[in-house]
């Protein structure tokens, strides 16, 4: 009797144990499948998150590519080829005090503004100025040279027009800007010349006439020219000296408008 009993107490027990296996595997099971239903949906989160992204991307590339599209012809030409190399336009702002680096003037304002709006894979900004120099001493210390090295595709160039003021002849500024325009186009047979005078100021005599004659210059030679001044007060009015400093430089206000003036070129549609 008693090892019939000890023989019942023994298959109860196996069968306990046995039960409880089953049902911890069966857990053990369920998790195991819940983990990996858990780990397919992340990695699909992820995946949809991921392609979000991308057509996110594509999207804001694709806003950036109908913008140049309203671009004069020299500009989306320009852009035109560098895409299809897969490079960025370079853009080179150059000029005299008038042009100047300091935060807050129009050079570094129109950087931002073309990167924001083209993206920096899109175009890169050069500035240099280049102060209390004449063209003349620009070409003969050769401090153009290094810039056209860079091999620039578009040079906005404001040509030492004020500093030359008085002291240079207008035939004479003209050649000193043919050599530097030539420079350049050694290093880089495909660049496009936009030139600009450098601001107006109030009550000169030769200095309108002289704008005008290199304004006459860049029309001849098919080079852009943005004369910016038609933004500014009359040269003959004292409201004109409300935009500029005791320099006769562009301040907040003159920087402001001439800003507005290149946007209105560069930045389309």
């Amino acid at each position: 009797m008693r090892k019939f009993l000890l023989g019942v107490l023994a298959i109860v027990t196996l069968s306990t144990l046995a039960g409880g296996k089953y049902h911890w595997d069966q857990r053990v099971e369920a998790v195991q499948i819940n983990g990996q239903k858990e780990k397919v949906v992340s990695v699909q989160a992820d995946g949809e998150e991921e392609k979000k992204e991308k057509a996110e991307e594509e999207r804001k590339r694709l806003v950036k590519l109908d913008k140049l599209n309203y671009l004069p012809p020299e500009l989306k030409n320009t852009f035109k080829k560098k895409i299809e190399r897969k490079e960025s336009v370079h853009l080179m702002i150059m000029g005299s005090s008038s042009t100047s680096g300091d935060d807050g003037a129009w050079p570094k304002e129109l950087e931002k503004a073309l990167i924001d709006t083209y993206g920096h894979d899109l175009i890169k900004v050069t500035l240099k100025e280049i102060a209390e120099k004449t063209s003349k001493q620009v070409v003969m210390e050769g401090i153009h040279k290094p810039l056209a090295e860079m091999k620039p595709d578009i040079l906005l160039l404001e040509p030492f027009l004020l500093y030359d003021n008085g002291e240079i002849r207008m035939p004479d500024r003209l050649k000193n800007l043919e050599t530097i325009l030539s420079d350049f186009k050694k290093q880089n047979p495909d660049i496009t010349f936009i030139i600009q005078p450098a601001n107006p100021i109030s009550g000169a005599y030769y200095y309108p006439q002289e704008e005008a004659d290199l304004e006459k210059y860049a029309r001849e030679r098919k080079y852009v020219y943005l004369n910016h001044w038609d933004s500014w007060p009359d040269n003959k009015s004292k409201e004109l000296k409300d935009y500029l400093t005791d320099e006769n430089i562009p301040n907040e206000k003159g920087n402001k408008v001439w800003l507005d003036y290149l946007m209105k070129y560069f930045i389309r549609g």
